[in-house]
This record gives C-alpha cells, structure tokens and sequence, in this order.
C-alpha cells in the first residue's frame, strides 16, 4: 500500500505463481491489483514489487494480473467509456501514459473483444448458415451442455479440454480440476444451461465454450445505494433477475479438429443459443494473434470494440 499525507493512495500485489512457472519452466514473475493515484505514487509501488521479484530470481516481471491470466487481467488500453462486462478491467485512459511513458513498461500481448447484438443474428446466417451446413455434413458434430448437477463428473472433462485446447496461447495458466469445480459451484446459480458447452465429434469430446452472465449489471443496480442496504438488494437480484448480457470468455477446440472447421461450428452454435437468452453481449477476451477466432469473427463481420494489454519489464 502506499499512503500520501495518511491515506491510502494506491496498491500494488506482487505474485509468484508456481503453477505458471512449473508449465512453461520458467523463472516469470507477476504483478497485479495495481491502482494509484497517479504517476509518483506508481512508481514507488512498482519499484517495490520489481525488487521483490529480483529477490526471488523471477524476471521479466508481466502485469497486470489478478492474480492470474484465468482471471480479471490487463490494462484497458482502448474502447473506454462503457461500463465493462463480468471479469474484464477497467481503468482510466490516463493508466496507459503512466505505464508506458513513466513506468518504461512494455506492451507484451494485447487482448481483443468484440461486441455482440441481437440485430446481429441475421448477419450470421446471411454470412455463415451455407458455410455451416456444408461443415455439418462433412463430419458428424453436436454440442451438449455441461450437466451442473454432475460437476464431479464434469469438471475433470471442462479441465482437459481447456487445458489440451489451449495450451498453446502466450502466458497460458492451466485450469486444475479443483478451480473448475469451484468456479462451477460459485457460477452454478446464475449460468443458464447452455452457459458451458462441449463441442462433441462423432461422439468424442472435442472442445468447449464457456458464456458467462454479465453480473455487473446487478452490480451496477446497487451502486447507488446505502453501504448498508447493497448485500441485501444484491441477494434479491440474483435470485429474481437474469441478466440482459453475457460474455462469451472461452471457445477452445482441440488441434486435431480445428482444420476441419470445427471452432466455426463451436462458435456459431454458442452465439446462437446464446441469444435465445441474451440481448447483446461480448467475445472476450481473444488474444490478438490468435489467427483462428479473430477470422472467425471477422467472418461473423465484427470488429474489436476494446483492446487490453499486458506489460511486461524488458531486460
């Protein structure tokens, strides 16, 4: 914490994550949670978690995370104004100068999202209804959802698949068996049953998609309130509202069926059931050299609507 005439005036988390450096067998350190008034109370803050990342032999030092890439992480650096959706950043556009210019920090890999409606819908199949239906009948395909009353049973298979259909992408964190159980059993409540979907061929699980409801609309209902009146009204939403919007946050395919153009299918299935329930949402985030989902979403004709960034230290 750093603290200017005794309040407090920012925060930053230095974070060893073994995990991360077990996979990728390396020595990356990590920071997060990083919010600061301004330039001069950023810099002693990043100052003070660089040196303890050098103590530790971790280098180069990404950020931001929070505490992990399977979590809310990055730094906004274009799209602002509109309120973001359930587990994405935000931060004020003067945030990306004091990286940049003051902090001497480095752009390591920027993220993507894009905007969904659901005036879009015909689009997709003017677009994609031809190229879809020839895909069909190339190689049997079908989606199921995930059984949330089975999670012992599934949460080993939502595992394998993010991790065997993911491993490749920059900074990957691995989903152990155990986070995604307890991210299934906190989310239980409020997914809709096409929320988390496995992506079968001939019978074979070949992928996922996970869409997530966008919570920070209820939280942005109770804002306004007394301190003491926002749990409660929280409660009543959850359990009397949907929400109007979602975030679709993973589409993973297996190497072995994405030439045969099973992410197009995976990704037009889950944005169609989707809007049986939703009225808009987003696709993110996706890593911006990911080939595959940005000419996918290109052909769903979309473009970015916000980028992230991640920094790094250089050597």
């Amino acid at each position: 914490m750093a603290f200017r005439a005794g309040r407090p005036a920012g925060r930053i988390a230095s974070i060893v994550n073994r995990t991360h450096n077990e996979f990728h067998r390396d020595r990356t350190g990590f920071f997060g949670f990083f919010s600061f008034a301004d330039s001069e109370v950023a810099r002693p803050l990043l100052d003070r978690a660089l040196r303890d990342q050098a103590d530790q032999g971790r280098s180069p030092v990404r950020g931001p995370f929070g505490p992990t890439q399977n979590d809310e992480c990055a730094l906004l650096v274009d799209g602002f104004g509109r309120r973001p959706p359930f587990g994405m950043p935000y931060n004020p556009p003067w945030y990306v100068d004091v990286y940049e210019r003051d902090l001497g920090l480095e752009g390591a890999c920027d993220f993507l999202a894009y905007d969904l409606d659901a005036s879009m819908e015909k689009g997709f199949d003017e677009r994609l209804e031809g190229l879809v239906g020839r895909l069909r009948e190339r190689f049997p395909f079908r989606v199921r959802p995930v059984d949330l009353k089975r999670l012992d049973a599934e949460a080993p298979l939502v595992s394998r698949l993010f991790n065997e259909s993911l491993s490749a992408e920059w900074n990957f964190m691995p989903l152990t068996v155990d986070m995604a159980m307890t991210w299934a059993r906190d989310l239980a409540g409020h997914l809709d049953p096409d929320a988390v979907l496995i992506a079968e061929v001939a019978g074979e699980p070949a992928g996922l998609s996970i869409a997530l409801p966008d919570l920070n609309e209820l939280l942005a209902d109770v804002r306004g309130l007394p301190r003491w009146l926002r749990l409660p009204r929280l409660v009543w939403l959850l359990k009397t509202r949907t929400c109007r919007r979602a975030r679709w946050a993973v589409f993973g395919m297996l190497p072995e069926y994405r030439k045969v153009g099973a992410t197009l299918l995976l990704v037009y299935e889950a944005i169609k059931r989707g809007h049986g329930r939703y009225e808009s949402g987003e696709i993110s985030w996706t890593q911006a050299d990911n080939p595959e989902v940005n000419r996918i979403a290109r052909q769903f004709g979309l473009q970015p609507s916000r980028r992230y960034r991640v920094y790094e230290t250089h050597p």
